[in-house]
């Protein structure tokens, strides 16, 4: 196991199913040496943690937090999550499963009446200490899930609670545990365990009822948890349609011996007849399974119904038959019933006097010899004996066959209906199959007309660019015409500048050249006022006349 793996499980909802419990738990990968059955020695008092194996959430549909069913079973056991053996978890997966599709109630005493939990520590042999179930006598329901599962103990995680929420193997008050979380060598050594005496009304007729429909032949695990819809359909169909305690309770008063239900086909099946069968132990070890015709009331061995085998061409029954065959009502004189079927209560001497030897018959023998003709009847019985023997056998062949005509013939009508619910499916088929056809070309005619639609796109688009190059190309030139113009521009304005200054240097330079002349004529005048664009007349200044 890797932690890739780990977190693979935890991100696919495989641990908690996807709910909201996922925020209130995290897995851990152990650490080096650490072992599913060690000690939590940083919390010993507390349960800091708690161990899970693998196949307990991939295998069996195992989620946290626990049902309630499972955790009274585990503080009932007082057995650590993870000493469970797998067979054991799929028994309790399977219990849950078949006792919510029928509606009964689900208690850990009617699972521990069923399946009897053992340590294999407890006769001090030393094994692996997971802990096993196993079925009472007379009382299996379940076959394993596997005959050996090979390369789960290795594969074993921790579960961490998150923040503040208390752990559900904690109470609220978080000073006791609800079951055991760590592995204990003396699980099971104290284990009591449950009784059918000791069981209520209510869960002595679940176990009643369990039994009833189910110990004929015993549920295949992998068959319910592989698919629990199509195993509801076919369990709820055992039971005749009939759920909830009290309606099966009326069903199995009814037919104490198992309901018969018409099948698909018209013929008639037993509803003790599940989804397969096996004889092996739940857990471990292997015993022959007693067959229980019906629900056990007391606790004494199961008395098995037998029924007694035909009857030999002869009337007579065999020595080991005729310890356990049961007397048959008494034939009165003159009955038509065959001699094949006579027995010690057949009067066949009134029979043949009766039925075979009239008056004139009887006056015919008065002529013929006793002794001769006894010879000629035992001769004759002999040879009817012997011919009767030799058939026997085939007889026995014929009425295997013809039963297995009966049920081929039940088949062939179930294939039969198979087969025009085949046809039926096949011929809507092929109208969804020419719908989609149509469907098909619909699309490919709208996509052409979508490609022929792009194309033209994409032509203008190649248009638009071509003129967007232009007018770039177009917009560079004038750009480049604008700097010309705009660099001229700069070197006009440059130019204006220069000439405005030598010209304001030059009319400076005669106001100075003015007013040095003037004040060389006449000192005191004053020529502040006087600029180059003033005159003086009369020894005034003035502004010169404007021009004609």
């Amino acid at each position: 196991m890797t932690e890739e793996y780990l977190t693979e499980l935890k991100s696919f909802g495989v641990i908690c199913g996807g709910s909201e419990e996922e925020g209130h738990y995290r897995v851990e990968f152990p650490r080096r040496g650490e072992r599913v059955c060690g000690l939590n020695l940083e919390h010993p008092c507390v349960p800091h943690w708690l161990w899970m194996n693998d196949v307990m959430f991939t295998e069996f549909g195992v989620r946290i937090p626990f049902t309630p069913f499972q955790q009274r079973l585990h503080q009932r056991c007082f057995v650590a999550p993870s000493q469970f053996h797998p067979n054991v978890w799929s028994a309790i997966r399977c219990f849950e499963l078949v006792t919510q599709f029928l509606e009964l109630p689900q208690d850990p005493e009617v699972f521990l009446f069923l399946l009897t939990v053992f340590s294999p520590n407890a006769d001090g042999k030393a094994k692996k200490g997971y802990m096993s179930v196993r079925p009472g006598k007379g009382r299996r329901i379940f076959g394993l899930y596997e005959e050996s599962f090979h390369d789960f103990k290795g594969e074993y995680f921790k579960v961490f609670p998150v923040g503040d929420h208390p752990p559900f193997w904690l109470t609220l008050e978080r000073d006791a545990g609800r079951f055991s979380s760590y592995w204990s060598k003396d699980a099971g050594v104290n284990y009591i365990p449950a009784s059918y005496k000791k069981l209520n009304e209510e869960y002595r007729d679940t176990a009643d009822v369990l039994l009833w429909l189910f110990s004929k032949r015993n549920l295949k695990p992998k068959a319910i948890l592989g698919n629990p819809e199509r195993a509801r359909a076919t369990i709820v169909k055992m039971a005749g349609k009939n759920k909830t305690l009290a309606n099966l309770r009326r069903a199995m008063a009814a037919n104490p011996q198992g309901l018969v239900i018409l099948s698909l086909s018209g013929g008639q099946t037993s509803s003790s007849v599940p989804e397969g069968g096996s004889s092996s132990n739940v857990g471990g070890g292997t015993e022959n399974r007693l067959e229980v015709s019906s629900p056990i009331r007391k606790e004494m061995p199961e008395q098995q119904v037998e029924v007694p085998p035909p009857p030999s061409p002869l009337g007579k029954r065999g020595s080991g038959e005729a310890a356990s065959a049961q007397k048959r009502p008494r034939i009165s004189e003159g009955s038509q019933r065959d001699f094949c079927s006579m027995d010690r209560s057949f009067d066949a001497s009134a029979y043949i006097e009766s039925n075979i030897l009239g008056p004139r018959a009887r006056e015919a023998l008065w002529d013929y010899d006793p002794m001769e003709s006894l010879r000629w009847v035992e001769w004759a019985m002999l040879r009817s004996a012997t011919i009767m023997k030799s058939i026997e056998p085939r007889l026995t062949v014929a009425n295997q066959w013809g039963n297995r005509c009966v049920r081929l013939t039940g088949e062939l009508k179930l294939l039969s209906q198979q087969k025009a619910d085949i046809e039926k499916a096949k011929e809507e088929a092929e109208k969804a199959k020419s719908q989609a056809e149509k469907d098909l070309e619909a699309s490919l005619a709208d996509a052409k007309e979508k490609v022929t639609e792009l194309q033209r796109l994409r032509d203008r688009e190649v248009g638009l660019l071509a003129d967007l190059e232009s007018a770039k190309k177009k917009s560079s030139e004038e750009k480049s015409r604008a700097d010309k113009a705009e660099a001229s521009l700069a070197a006009t304005e440059q130019a204006r500048q220069e000439l405005a200054k030598l010209a304001e240097d030059s009319v400076k330079a005669t106001e100075d050249a003015l007013k040095e002349q003037i004040l060389l004529l006449a000192p005191n005048f004053d020529v502040s006022l006087l600029g180059a664009w003033k005159e003086v007349v009369d020894g005034q200044i003035v502004d010169p006349p404007p021009e004609a």
